[in-house]
């Protein structure tokens, strides 16, 4: 029943068929090591690299007053280079790094000390390396660390206990859950032979990812945002990878989730693939990637696209990710998953095999790209109810029927039909990216009197909602010819406001023009406000435009830059407008309050003169391209343009109502449109 392993003159004993039990390691460790030293060498490298890196820190006599997430994840890098290498030095640097923490009275900084982030961090690394470095610790050193890993992984377990319903335990969305859960469950498998007790830790993850696995969005989409998703999402992996090492239990095959997140990722990436679209709680543009994440979707679902990244982020990104990401301990010491994880069977695959147009039904995401080209049009449209539509259904079911309070949606922002916006890798319209008093006046988004959400400019402004208000996409086309999308909104804002209507439609034509549309409804007179923020200010021009029974001349807002002509041709009657700056700052974590994020942007205003019941702002965006003509049609039943560009003619209508009379035929839909060769499409 069991084979005989033997090493450094040290007789063990492990299961019959499988390697000696290092949890986590999914192969024998000489085939590790095999692959390593051989077609796999480079990964060798950059994993002794990792470890090469801490012999130098300096690491504090008492718990700093910061994050120490670091820590453990270095001691895992530590213990997996002495097993790969057998090299001495990094025993020793482990082990420098292993009882520093164990010396720590207390695990984390500020906030939920011993039970939050630092300490999963922490356990989960030291888990590991109490297990892999197990027979070369002293008897003393390894009851030191054991004891110390079950007085933690008890803190940790307990307050899970006492508050199930509310904060980490049962935010079955949020990284905070993930991580936890995991470092209590990698405790668990390498204690639970000397220590029964931690069987409990190891049955209380399973029961929470099997709830996590089951209600994240099938499509892949994270309402945290990129950042936030390589942060956290990286732990799903990581525990599905433990899970299936330990147990066999397989939720890469079950968990839709798992399967198609690398292409939320992929396509929220910015068109040069190092920066990325911020939508959600994202401190930068750049930290997004995670090797761990991309080799294990490759070598999994032999994912040659997820392959093609992982090896870019690696080659050519890298550094630069680590150096300006603000997100720590950032990409670096993703090392040791990669050496684990990375599959050399799986070929890449160009991503110009993929569509340039793909929709994330769950967080009603539409991405639009013009090629996969480093200078390519991206174009990201998101409308959703309060983290995703599966999202909310499950927190109404868990609060109605269980009494649970899961409503940790702080990563969220209040964004609704607004959009991103980029050519020529410079960001055009842009998010805030990151705050802790979300408002929707720092999102590209309609603004009443100057208001938006109900309950912004806080951190969690869902957590009063109503189970009825909700952003929806109403309607998504995806043509040979063109992309439509709607969103609706109008729950979301301010009930005094008295909205019946706030609606967005976005045309986008092959020819590369956006028409971008709103009809805003009250019950009451006020001003409504367009907004859009940019890393530019715009110069202000006019130009002639075609009205049906005349000519005009109209704004347009020109942001020229050196690569770039992005113009908004604002095709409104009686409008003021106003420029300005937006300058929003944010603690990025409690427990380091020095430490803060911060963007100024440029923000355009187009507001109605007067005050009005209704409102349509219509625009037409540019970019790098010159109209020959522009039509704008508004009429009793309808409002649009016709736009010629390149020579060639195209008609885009939508109905006030349910019904567009155009050219003495009558249309009993909410679009029309007549492409450059004459072709009506009716949606």
């Amino acid at each position: 029943m069991y084979n005989i392993f033997i090493k450094n003159g040290i007789r063990k004993y492990g299961q019959k068929g499988k390697h000696m039990d290092y949890i986590f390691i999914d192969k024998e460790i000489s085939k590790l090591r095999a692959e390593l030293s051989g077609v796999n060498s480079e990964f060798k490298n950059r994993l002794l690299d990792q470890c090469d890196r801490y012999f130098d820190t300096e690491l504090a006599e008492v718990h700093p007053k910061t994050s120490t997430t670091y820590m453990g994840i270095a001691a895992a890098n530590l213990a997996l280079g002495y097993l790969v290498s057998e090299d001495e030095k990094y025993l020793t640097e482990a082990k420098r790094w292993i009882f520093t923490c164990v010396k720590y009275e207390h695990w984390g900084n500020a906030h939920l000390v011993d039970v939050d982030l630092s300490a999963a961090w922490i356990l989960f690394g030291l888990g590991l390396s109490y297990n892999w470095l197990n027979e070369d610790l002293t008897p003393s050193e390894k009851q030191l660390l054991k004891d110390k890993l079950i007085l933690q992984a008890g803190r940790m377990y307990d307050f899970k206990q006492q508050t199930i319903g509310e904060g980490w335990s049962t935010n079955y969305w949020q990284n905070h859950n993930w991580i936890n859960h995991t470092g209590l469950a990698a405790c668990g498998y390498a204690l639970k032979d000397e220590y029964p007790e931690a069987q409990a830790w190891i049955d209380d993850a399973k029961a929470n990812f099997e709830v996590v696995f089951d209600v994240m969005a099938d499509d892949g989409s994270d309402y945290e945002g990129v950042v936030y998703w390589r942060y956290g999402a990286m732990w799903l992996f990581i525990y599905a990878h433990l899970l299936k090492e330990r147990e066999g239990i397989n939720y890469f095959k079950s968990c839709g989730f798992l399967k198609e997140t690398f292409f939320y990722r992929l396509y929220q990436s910015a068109p040069n693939l190092e920066e990325q679209i911020n939508f959600g709680d994202c401190h930068d543009r750049r930290s997004g990637h995670s090797t761990a994440i991309y080799y294990k979707v490759a070598s999994e679902y032999k994912n040659g696209h997820a392959q093609k990244l992982a090896n870019l982020v690696r080659k050519e990104f890298l550094h630069r990710e680590q150096s300006l990401s603000q997100v720590k301990p950032g990409i670096y010491p993703e090392a040791l998953f990669e050496a684990i994880f990375y599959d050399n069977t799986v070929e890449e695959e160009d991503f110009e095999t993929l569509p340039l147009v793909k929709y994330f039904d769950d967080l009603g995401l539409l991405v639009i790209r013009s090629s996969w080209e480093k200078d390519a049009l991206h174009f990201s449209f998101k409308c959703s109810y309060p983290g995703g539509k599966k999202q909310w259904e499950k927190l109404w079911d868990f609060k109605l029927n269980k009494n649970y309070n899961c409503f940790g949606l702080s990563h969220q922002h209040p964004d609704n039909n607004s959009f991103i916006l980029l050519a020529n890798n410079k960001y055009l319209a842009i998010d805030e990216g990151y705050n802790r008093s979300v408002k929707a006046s720092d999102h590209n988004v309609i603004l009443v009197d100057g208001k938006g959400y109900v309950d912004e400019g806080q951190n969690n402004i869902w957590k009063n909602y109503s189970q009825d208000m909700v952003g929806k996409v109403e309607s998504v086309t995806i043509d040979d010819d063109f992309v439509e999308i709607t969103g609706e909104t109008s729950l979301t804002y301010q009930k005094d406001l008295k909205l019946s209507r706030n609606a967005r439609s976005v045309f986008y034509s092959k020819l590369g023009y956006f028409v971008m549309l709103d009809d805003i409804r009250s019950e009451e007179e006020h001003h409504y406000t367009w907004l859009m923020n940019s890393d530019y200010q715009p110069k202000v021009t006019s130009r002639k435009v075609k009205y049906e029974d005349r000519e005009q001349e109209v704004l347009v807002f020109d942001y020229v830059t050196d690569k770039v002509d992005f113009k908004v041709i604002n095709l409104n009657d009686d409008i003021d407008y106003c420029l300005g700056e937006n300058y929003v700052k944010a603690v990025m974590t409690t427990q380091e309050p020095d430490k803060f994020r911060d963007i100024t942007m440029q923000t355009l205003k187009i507001s109605n003169k007067n005050t009005s019941k209704n409102q349509w702002f219509l625009n037409v965006l540019e970019v790098n391209k010159e109209f020959d003509e522009i039509t704008k049609i508004d009429n009793e039943t309808s409002i649009g343009v016709t736009v010629t560009i390149d020579g060639k003619k195209e008609t885009y209508l939508r109905a006030k109502d349910n019904v567009i009379n155009y050219l003495g035929k009558e249309y009993h839909e909410k679009t029309l449109y007549i492409n450059h060769l004459g072709n009506v499409r009716t949606l």
